[in-house]
Order: C-alpha cells, then structure tokens, then sequence
C-alpha cells in the first residue's frame, strides 16, 4: 500500500507540473500574440513566416520610396505651374508689347525692367529647393544651384529616378536645361536691348524675335515635362493600390504563418481556459495526496 500511495502521488505531482509547463506555454504565446515562438515549434511555418516578413518589408520600403517619389513630383509641379503662368502669361505679353511702334524707348525702357523683374522670378523657381533644401532642377547634383546668377545651367546631367516597384525606375525631378533650355541668355539680350540708351530698333527686334522663340520653346519643354509628371503621378496612385493589396495580403500571410490571425489567437485563449482548468484540477489533486498518510497500511 506504501508503494501505491508513492507512486500516486509521483503521478499526481509530474501531472501538475505537466499542466503548469502547459498554462505557461499557452501564456507565453498569448503574450506574445503569437502561436510561433522559435523555428523548432514549426520549422516550415518559420520558414515561410521569414519569407512572408522579408517580402512585406521590401513591399513597405517601396511605399516609402513612392511616398518620397509624390512629394517630389507634386513639388515639381507647384513651381512648373508657376513657371507656366510667367511663361505663356507675362513674357509673352512684354515681349509682344516691345515690338509695338507705338512704344517710345521710354516705355521700352519701363518694359525691359519689368522683364528684369520676371526673369529674376524664373531664375527663382529655376533654383528652388524642396524641404530637404535640394535643388530640384540639377539632378544629382542637389547641393549646387541649377543656374548661376548669369542663367548658365551649372547642375547635373542626370535627372534623378527612384525605384519605386519591382523594375520599376521613375523621374522624380527634371533637369534645368531640359525646362528652361537658354531661355535666360535670350531674355537677358532683349532687355539689354530695351534698356539700352539709344536703343537701335534692329537689335531691338532681333532680340526680342530671339526671347520670343525662346519663350516659345520654353513653353513646349514645360508641357513635356508637366505631362511627363502627370503620368508619373498617375503611375504612382495605380502601384500604391497594387502595392497596398501585396501589403495586406503579405500581414495576412505572416500573421497565418506566425499564427498571430485572428482564428489562432481565439484558439489559444480557449486552450488558456483549458489549461487554466486543468491546472486547478492537479492542484486540488496534489494537495488531496499531500493529505494522505504515505505511511498508512
């Protein structure tokens, strides 16, 4: 009878100590939120939770990269917009008003400062710099002005792209000399000659026709480049909505995988109740034995 008793009480006790490794695993996982703890747990689901994480990761940094991308294009287009309204508004408008014989060379005078005034804005825009304090018309070279104060182009000769997907390569900012071209040489000879004292009426013309042509050209090369950032951006909305379908169901798959979805975790929370009552139940039974006489016949 010694023996029996011991050996009930051996069981009892390895049976209680069983259900608390039981509860505190359980516990562990709740904890965690998750049902995979190490790779030994589930050496493939392990696998395919690094595979699934190591994809979402990459999926994020290009939300980021495109999110960067936006911002870029959507600054561009702010100050290619302005660009605009100065081109194809107040340029054109001057240097047709230049040519008028109506125009003494007092008001040719008044008019070549007024383009002064509008080429100092261009040359502005020309040189923006974006938040970052990057100047977005010199490609690589975003440290340094696209134009110096004489409108020679002075910036890179590589318009800079991001990786915004897989293969994916995009512009994210133009270059100066492909916007603005000698657009400032040409005006900078028209109000040389309108501000000049005599004017000679010849060179007037010459140069205003040369500012004219310019501006006109300016004026395609803004549109190409408007056009060109409207796609982009329109590229852009289309890959965030693929990109964000891929996200979610990459956390979809981790979280199956990791056993973190929500079908699992209502799994554990069952078995934690399990356990939770199977421990109380080894109590009750350990302390019963503990009351046992080992020794009783």
């Amino acid at each position: 009878m010694r023996l029996s008793t011991l050996y009930m009480f051996k069981q009892s006790a390895e049976g209680m100590s069983k259900r608390v490794n039981d509860n505190n695993n359980v516990l562990m996982r709740l904890s965690a939120g998750q049902s995979l703890l190490r790779a030994s747990d589930d050496p493939g689901a392990a696998t395919s939770a690094v595979k699934y994480q190591d994809a979402l990761a990459k999926q994020e940094l290009y939300s980021n990269v495109r999110a960067s991308a936006r911002n870029a294009l959507q600054h561009e287009d702010n100050i290619l917009n302005g660009v605009g309204n100065l081109m194809t508004t107040s340029l054109t408008e001057k240097i047709v008003a230049a040519k008028s014989d109506t125009y003494s060379d007092a008001d040719r005078a008044a008019l070549g400062k007024e383009l002064q005034g509008i080429r100092a804005n261009l040359l502005d825009l020309a040189n923006n710099r974006d938040g970052n304090g990057r100047y977005i018309f010199s490609g690589f070279n975003t440290d340094s002005p696209a134009f110096d104060s004489a409108g020679a182009y002075t910036g890179g000769f590589e318009a800079r792209q991001q990786t915004v997907a897989d293969s994916t390569n995009m512009t994210v900012s133009h270059l100066g000399s492909d916007v603005f071209g000698d657009l400032f040489v040409d005006l900078d000879a028209a109000i040389n000659e309108l501000t000049r004292d005599p004017i000679d009426y010849d060179d007037m013309v010459v140069a205003l026709s040369a500012a004219s042509k310019a501006v006109t050209e300016g004026i395609d090369r803004l549109g190409n480049a408007q056009a060109e950032v409207g796609t982009n951006l329109q590229q852009l909305d289309a890959l965030d909505m693929s990109g964000d379908t891929t996200i979610n169901d990459l956390i979809v798959k981790v979280q199956n995988a990791i056993g973190s979805d929500y079908g699992t975790m209502t799994e554990l929370i069952m078995d934690s109740k399990m356990t939770e009552y199977s421990l109380t139940a080894s109590m009750m039974v350990f302390q019963s034995m503990q009351k046992m006489n080992l020794f009783n016949k």
